[in-house]
């Protein structure tokens, strides 16, 4: 493997800045070879001729040697960066360490001395063993400070009693059970005083603490309650995380040193000149490689105290059990590198696997040939349709023919849904379905030149430029983490319960949605609990519950705010039919608490479902972020509170701005206009969401202006005559609901919102169509019950493992899934019902 790959699969990521800069190198070297090979061809024979490629940039040799030893020169002061860099961060990182391991090592003593305290108060009492006086609180471990004899803490005068100048030291081995002080005395770096009390001391103690130990751990199991004591897994925690810092910086050092040399090879490789002569005995003279020795001393200590603790003195088991840790700290973290560059590897080049030839009669081939027989049976009924006349009027009879072909598409996914969405403005041109209105007396059928002008200015709606500010406003918080580091300063306070980390959690992915919509919610919830799945095995109850808790919350977040998913800003586009649109409070007011109630009542059913406590007692808690916030960060988010504000504020701005499509513009402008995203951001907008919701404004345009969506109105609305405003809310949930479940929310929106609209409009008496309109679109985003229910599901069954299986399948959608749907469709109908009356809707 090139040392470039292993660099870059086997760093501390926390380290990264500080390791050789080995591709920065690499490309100095390279420019130093090209110049010597352009030299040659400067200098070839007369009788040479040079092709367009090969025709060097510099002329005369004098100039080339001035820019070859500019990058040797160059070259070289990289690499004495690079050094010093190394060499600083090397001796600061081993002096914290060692200051933990100090720390470390004074709380174990004053643990020491409580248990001291435990045994003269008769707690436990355990024999000394023969040739070691009896510890008491005056000639034990609390005496020996005064005596000048110290257990692992300060001081340097540990050969000032008896009992030390008669005990000869016991050195620290390593696994082997060689010792390493021997060495470190010898030609190795000084020891501390503190070190030579380790050594002499503390090691004459040492049965005696070990005593002290394996007497508290038994007074500890009769309690059958660890307290304060040592065993404690914080404690333990600390000696983990210590020896896996000290065994990373050996690495450190040794993977550094080993690309010092590569970059030397591959130099004195590609180019005339050596630098193995000159400068490698500078690396030998000023690398930190003696503190590899000073660090395994560390580790022999930390290891020693691990024994006296955890292990009742046996040093051999204390290595071993901190070295299982330290294997699978590294192999968890370097599968993570792994599968993320193989997944980015995949993706970049979009690999896919022929599933080949299919056997095994009729309905294999059907299966086969699914998404052919789907699209022939849409044209038939699409052509049958068409030839059917069902209205007096040419144009409704074509545009019942259109909505009848494009929902089949819809629903059973024959082709794209974008590709389907594109089909609607010249089947719209060619059938001329749309209406000149200008003269109500005398509508005239608009010819196809018109319609296509028209159908065209239907497709650029306000709803357009709401996903476009959306995508902008998301892409931004996700960009510039600023969306993950508020998720993770969540998280990382709600302790290690698995209920309360899978609640939390479902609550971060619904305010995910709230603002970076519940298309993008999922993805960043499920990048962020990648550290905690990929240490969990794919049946595990907890790893499924929290997959499918963030998918039903994010499905639920669609809910909560206009830009949270299209199916809400096509409810606020029917919504604002009359001129009045709905204010960005008032829905807040119906939507936040309906989400509320609806998140419990999900989290309820995953508790009951999974029970995800009976197997994982606790979470590996999210490590918050430390680095302060930076100016582009302040930027991002001044800009998206006012541009939320401004929507807010829409009914009081409407005659100002228009409508909330104006406003959108601002952090398209305000992000792109200032550098903060850049083209390629632009580019990796969702752009078959923006063409599916054109699409789906240019059939709303075709079935209102043919008159198809009145007729349909008046049919439906002599058919719930006499029902109240409570039934009909609930009887067109309901049929949202199903409809929603099996085609996806933003279809059934664009099909369904146009007609329950037109319905609300012509009931008797006082009519509510917005109230009807806002159920029905908070039903769309309710409608959970099978993995094509909507973009979380989606991405929910689509998560894997490194292995490839799936956390999730349909049957976990239909366990849990189905339940929630109902249980939101409840809360929707009744609370939310009686809220949407509150505000006036």
């Amino acid at each position: 493997m090139k040392f470039g790959h292993i660099l870059r699969f086997n760093v501390v990521e926390e380290w990264r800045p500080h390791y050789i800069h080995y591709a920065a190198l690499k490309k100095i070297i390279f420019e130093i070879a090209r110049l010597e090979q352009e030299q040659k061809q400067a200098g070839a024979p007369e009788g040479h001729v040079l092709h367009t490629d090969e025709e060097p940039l510099l002329h005369g040799h004098a100039n080339y040697e001035m820019a070859i030893a500019h990058k040797e020169n160059e070259l070289v002061a990289e690499m004495d960066r690079e050094l010093a860099d190394i060499i600083a961060f090397t001796l600061r990182k081993e002096a914290e360490m060692a200051s933990q391991l100090e720390s470390l090592d004074l709380e174990v003593h004053s643990l020491e001395k409580q248990q001291l305290k435990r045994h003269n108060s008769g707690r436990f009492s355990f024999e000394p063993p023969p040739g070691l006086p009896t510890l008491t609180e005056e000639d034990g471990l609390l005496g020996m400070e005064d005596k000048g004899v110290q257990i692992a803490s300060g001081g340097g005068a540990g050969d000032k009693t008896p009992l030390a100048r008669a005990t000869s030291a016991t050195p620290n081995l390593d696994p082997t059970g060689a010792s390493r002080l021997d060495t470190l005395e010898a030609g190795g770096p000084p020891l501390s005083p503190l070190s030579r009390t380790m050594s002499t001391s503390a090691a004459a103690m040492r049965p005696e603490r070990i005593r002290i130990w394996a007497a508290s751990k038994k007074a500890a199991n009769r309690r059958r309650s660890l307290g304060h004591h040592p065993h404690h897994s914080d404690l333990q925690q600390r000696f983990i995380e210590l020896f896996t810092g000290l065994n990373d910086l050996v690495e450190y050092l040794q993977i550094n040193r080993e690309g010092f040399r590569k970059v030397i090879k591959k130099h004195d490789k590609l180019t005339s000149s050596s630098l193995k002569e000159t400068y490698w005995p500078l690396i030998e003279e000023r690398y930190p490689e003696h503190k590899k020795d000073v660090l395994h001393h560390h580790i022999d200590r930390l290891v020693d105290l691990y024994s006296i603790l955890y292990e009742n003195g046996d040093v051999a088991a204390a290595n071993e059990s901190l070295s299982q840790n330290l294997r699978q700290h590294i192999k968890v973290e370097r599968n993570t590198v792994w599968r993320d560059m193989v997944a980015m590897e995949r993706r970049t080049v979009a690999a896919t696997v022929d599933a080949g030839p299919q056997v095994g009669g009729r309905r294999a081939w059907l299966m086969a040939n699914k998404s052919t027989f789907f699209l022939l049976l849409c044209i038939g009924t699409f052509l049958g349709l068409l030839m059917a006349d069902l209205f007096e009027e040419p144009e409704k009879s074509n545009c019942a023919a259109l909505l009848a072909f494009v929902s089949l598409l819809w629903a059973t996914e024959a082709i794209p849904l974008f590709a389907t969405a594109l089909l609607v403005p010249p089947l719209a041109a060619v059938l001329r379905v749309l209406v000149d209105t200008s003269h109500p007396n005398h509508p005239e059928r608009m010819s196809a030149p018109d319609a296509a002008n028209a159908i065209f200015h239907a497709m650029f709606s306000q709803v357009t430029m709401l996903l476009l500010g959306g995508f902008s406003i998301a892409a931004a918080l996700s960009k510039h983490f600023i969306a993950k580091q508020m998720a993770v300063a969540v998280l990382s306070r709600v302790g290690r319960v698995p209920r309360n980390v899978l609640l939390a959690s479902m609550f971060v992915a619904a305010f995910a949605s709230m603002w970076i919509s519940n298309v993008a919610a999922p993805v960043l919830c499920f990048s962020l609990f990648q550290p905690i799945l990929r240490t969990m095995d794919v049946t595990t109850p907890f790893a499924k519950s929290l997959v499918m808790g963030v998918a039903l919350a994010s499905n639920i977040g669609g809910m909560t705010s206009p830009i949270s998913s299209p199916q809400n800003i096509f409810a606020i586009e029917r919504m604002s039919m009359d001129g009045l649109p709905p204010s960005w409070l008032s829905w807040f007011a119906v939507a936040l608490p309906v989400s509320f109630i609806s998140i419990l009542a999900c989290w309820l059913l995953l508790l009951l479902v999974y029970r995800p406590g009976l197997t994982t007692m606790e979470v590996r808690p999210l490590k918050p972020y430390t680095d302060p916030m930076n100016m582009t960060q302040v930027y991002v988010i001044l800009v998206s509170v006012v541009t939320v504000a401004l929507w807010c504020a829409n009914t009081f701005l409407q005659h100002i701005v228009g409508n909330m499509g104006v406003v959108a513009v601002l952090p398209m402008v305000a992000f792109f206009g200032s550098g903060v995203l850049s083209k390629d951001d632009f580019n990796g907008f969702l752009w078959n969401v923006v063409m599916l919701a054109m699409g789906g404004s240019a059939l709303g345009e075709s079935v209102r202006s043919s008159g198809l969506l009145s007729a349909l109105a008046s049919n439906i609305s002599e058919q719930i005559a006499g029902m109240d405003l409570w039934t009909i809310a609930a009887i067109f949930c309901g049929v949202v609901l199903v409809c929603a479940t099996f085609i996806s929310h933003t279809v059934a929106a664009m099909v369904i919102l146009p007609i329950v609209q037109s319905v609300g409009e012509a009931m008797p008496g006082h009519p509510h169509p917005k109230l009807l309109v806002m159920a029905t679109g908070l039903t769309c985003s309710a409608a959970m019950g099978l993995p094509v229910s909507g973009f979380p599901n989606m991405n929910a069954v689509a998560l894997e493992d490194g292995t490839g299986q799936t956390f999730v399948g349909t049957l976990d959608f239909l366990k849990v899934g189905i339940p929630s749907s109902i249980a939101a469709y409840f809360v929707i109908i009744s609370v939310g019902h009686v809220l949407m009356q509150l505000v006036g809707f």
